[in-house]
């Protein structure tokens, strides 16, 4: 949690002092797991692509975690959310999945299946296909 509050953080101040690198902070929406279709990739170059990102980043930044235990059921993941701040090569990966009306994701990494914690963000399903649909109208 606290790569992804340091993340968003620098994102802020980046928005605020307005970034002179666009690729500095980059954020990358891929549909599944396995099937790595991108849907948008996003960097610093403007001030609306910024609060996208800040907005996405804030489906996982406050986030509750859940007393389940993974592998009592199957994940599949619908989307993966990679935040990257180059200057730092700092990624924050989580795969990202629409349980119904929450919106549920796990941080990925090399440690057991059986560490994974799941969490739920503060965003709805509908907030966050609300900005995943904003791209494109």
């Amino acid at each position: 949690m606290k790569k992804i509050t340091a993340l968003l953080l620098a994102l802020a101040l980046c928005l605020l002092a307005g970034c002179q690198n666009p690729n500095a902070v980059q954020m990358d929406l891929s549909r599944g797991y396995g099937e790595q279709l991108k849907l948008l990739h996003l960097n610093a170059s403007t001030g609306e692509n910024l609060q996208l990102m800040e907005d996405f980043g804030g489906a996982i930044q406050d986030a509750e975690p859940l007393d389940r235990d993974i592998r009592l059921f199957a994940y599949y993941p619908d989307y993966l959310l990679e935040l990257t701040r180059q200057e730092e090569g700092q990624t924050v990966t989580a795969l990202i999945d629409i349980n119904g009306e929450f919106v549920d994701f796990i941080y990925p990494g090399p440690y057991p299946e059986a560490d994974q914690v799941i969490y739920r963000s503060s965003l709805s399903a509908e907030e966050f296909l609300d900005l995943v649909n904003h791209v494109y109208e």
